[in-house]
């Protein structure tokens, strides 16, 4: 067990035991249904906590996955939260309320709970959906752009590096993010540059020029398509 899943476990103690005492040093009326039922609702949203924040934060998840996890944190608090104040509440006046008010409250709030703990759980979900989704979208671009900016600094000749540091910069103020209708067109353009970093490898001038200005026109062209199809 990980250290900061014990350190939970050892909050959520300390919680139920300070709950238990204010329950037990307050003289509420016990021996009544209100009171027992208001006792063991609670008790259940304290339980809940550990589900919640394994949810939120537990497993394999990375940083930014546990960053996520708050919003389901925060829902599971407000529960807890709730159900405690309601519970504390309802046991002040269980000589006097009937069973079902509390009990139909206690049970819409805990299915309360639950639609929002599973709403933002797959909230979370989407945006790491996401997240994934635009890296790999962005992997095509970064690699060709990558590729470009290290040609400068192999180059053999004045005018082929300037001709390779040209095509980086304008690689670099592209837009990044690859769609299926550009597929094809980042296909050439990485062929191409392929072609560019052979061609500057080997010192061919002239090959190196001409394939600089092809890649830039290529360029242009998915500058173009990626404009039309946002």
């Amino acid at each position: 067990m990980k250290k900061h899943q014990i350190q939970g476990l050892i909050v959520l103690a300390v919680l139920t035991a300070v709950y238990c005492a204010i329950v037990f040093l307050i003289p509420f009326e016990r021996d009544n249904a209100v009171f027992w039922t208001s006792f063991v609702f609670t008790l259940l949203a304290l339980a809940a906590q550990v589900y919640v924040v394994y949810t939120a934060f537990g497993g394999d998840r990375d940083a930014k996955s546990r960053f996520y996890g708050f919003p389901i944190a925060r829902v599971g608090l407000f529960y807890l939260i709730a159900q405690a104040v309601l519970g504390i509440a309802f046991m002040a006046v269980s000589g006097i309320v009937k069973l079902w008010i509390p009990l139909l409250l206690y049970i819409v709030l805990f299915g309360a709970a639950a639609v929002g703990l599973i709403a933002t759980d797959i909230t979370r979900d989407e945006i790491e959906r996401q997240d994934t989704a635009l890296r790999a979208d962005v992997s095509a671009m970064r690699s060709i752009q990558s590729k470009a900016s290290s040609l400068s600094g192999i180059a053999q000749d004045e005018d082929t590096r300037k001709a390779v540091t040209k095509l980086a910069e304008a690689l670099r103020y592209s837009d990044p993010v690859s769609r299926p209708a550009l597929s094809e067109i980042e296909s050439d353009l990485a062929s191409c540059v392929d072609e560019l970093q052979k061609a500057v490898v080997d010192g061919d001038r002239s090959s190196a020029l001409a394939l600089s200005e092809k890649a830039g026109n290529i360029l242009i062209e998915r500058n173009r398509q990626c404009r039309l199809n946002k």
